[in-house]
């Protein structure tokens, strides 16, 4: 097995963890839930991307990483429910089938192009003559997932961060939502 294929089913199996222990059915959405992932976008981000040559095709791999960082992204946020719960006075996010797919197949998808990658000759040259042509480097195609993983996960807590704050003012104004 390759280094890369090593790093790749690590970070997927570690990602699917910590989905699976914290997004997963219904928890409680505290402060610290929803700031650790800017906090941790930001080291991985530095760590991944700190010496990336900014030519214009890996900027723009890395843009268009952003941009299907989005569009997961916001299905991960329509995944999502966040909801008041009387009883105990507190927010709650509750995700289920249609999150965890999505995350499934982001994790597969990027286990299978690793895979692919390394063990299809037609695949590896058609996609070595892609990046010729375009002008993208190894930095280049990490930036597009990197930008892509850590745009999802932002997109997602930011939403949760808005929806949260509307979810508590509601229940600050109705007396019978906050009881």
């Amino acid at each position: 097995m390759s280094e890369a294929m090593r790093n790749a089913l690590i970070l997927s199996g570690v990602l699917l963890a910590l989905v699976l222990f914290t997004h997963i059915g219904r928890h409680k959405a505290h402060l610290v839930i929803l700031i650790l992932p800017f906090f941790t976008c930001a080291l991985v981000g530095w760590a991944v991307l700190y010496d990336l040559k900014l030519t214009t095709p890996n900027s723009l791999a890395g843009l268009v990483g952003i941009a299907a960082g989005v569009l997961i992204g916001w299905g991960l946020l329509k995944g999502t429910k966040v909801e008041w719960d009387q009883e105990k006075s507190a927010v709650y996010t509750r995700a289920g089938w249609v999150y965890l797919g999505l995350w499934l197949f982001v994790l597969v998808g990027r286990l299978i192009f690793v895979y692919t990658l390394e063990h299809s000759h037609s695949f590896a040259a058609d996609f070595g003559k892609f990046l010729m042509d375009t002008g993208i480097d190894a930095g280049g195609v990490s930036a597009f997932f990197v930008t892509m993983a850590l745009t999802m996960v932002i997109f997602r807590t930011a939403g949760v961060w808005v929806y949260r704050a509307k979810v508590l003012r509601q229940a600050q104004r109705t007396p019978s939502y906050a009881s």
